[in-house]
């Protein structure tokens, strides 16, 4: 990793990409903190996102989202599991390229991502098959800005976890 560069790692994907599991296990082989934006609101909050959205609305949400970002990359070393939409909102993404440190996009086709969903019922934006493709249409040319591209079809978490250590960014 080069020298000025923030010991930060920030995984970008949508909801089912893997970018929990494979943060968790990269920060562990890494030896950092793991740091799961959404889980940081929800403490914050005191609520789950589904209920922040209920509750709130989505501008509330983003609002939130942007301030647990802007205080979650303070810490450093750390591998960050950002939200599904968090690298799509402009705001955000210009945080994160002031501050610095790899983006990698944890990419999955549509139907394994959906697949991987069914069960989730705690995703606000997650209605039926159309809104999923939909959303995730939306997000795609945010997630192809990220620096890297690492694919989770067909692997599990060490697997990726391992394929992102090949990359020797550290």
């Amino acid at each position: 990793m080069a020298p000025n560069r923030p010991r930060l790692i920030y995984l970008v994907g949508f909801m089912g990409a893997g970018k929990s599991s494979v943060g968790a296990r990269l920060a562990s082989s890494l030896n950092w903190p793991f740091i799961d934006l959404d889980t940081t609101i929800e403490a914050g909050q005191g609520l789950t996102i589904r209920q922040i959205f209920e509750q709130a609305g989505e501008p509330f949400f983003r609002a939130v989202e942007r301030a647990a970002l802007a205080e979650v990359i303070k810490t450093e070393p750390a591998v960050l599991a950002l939200g599904g939409g968090t690298f799509a909102q402009p705001p955000n993404l210009e945080l994160i390229t002031a501050r610095g440190g790899p983006t990698i996009w944890l990419e999955c086709p549509s139907d394994e991502l959906y697949r991987r969903c069914q069960s989730i019922t705690n995703r606000p934006l997650f209605r039926d098959r159309a809104s999923f493709d939909q959303l995730l249409q939306q997000r795609l040319a945010y997630y192809q800005l990220a620096e890297y591209r690492i694919s989770t079809e067909g692997h599990n978490a060490e697997e990726v976890a391992e394929q992102i250590l090949s990359l020797q960014l550290f």
